[in-house]
């Protein structure tokens, strides 16, 4: 998945009431800035970290955008 990508799908889940949200929220907002820096690599690692703090490791959606899974 690409920085665009993976945005988005932090983007699906920052809002969901977890109990980590602020965090999650915080993380997305960095990504977006990055990306919008043109910082892709940076962008997508704090959007993985939004999906962290928001579905938990386990989630399959952070797997999949997991870079070590890649």
């Amino acid at each position: 998945m690409n920085a665009y990508e993976v945005i988005q799908l932090a983007r699906k889940h920052a809002n969901n009431g977890a109990s980590m949200q602020s965090s999650a929220q915080l993380c997305l907002k960095d990504a977006e800035e990055l990306q919008a820096q043109g910082k892709c690599v940076e962008a997508r690692n704090r959007a993985v970290k939004s999906l962290q703090y928001s579905v938990g490791v386990l989630h399959p959606d952070y797997q999949a955008a997991d870079p070590r899974r890649s």
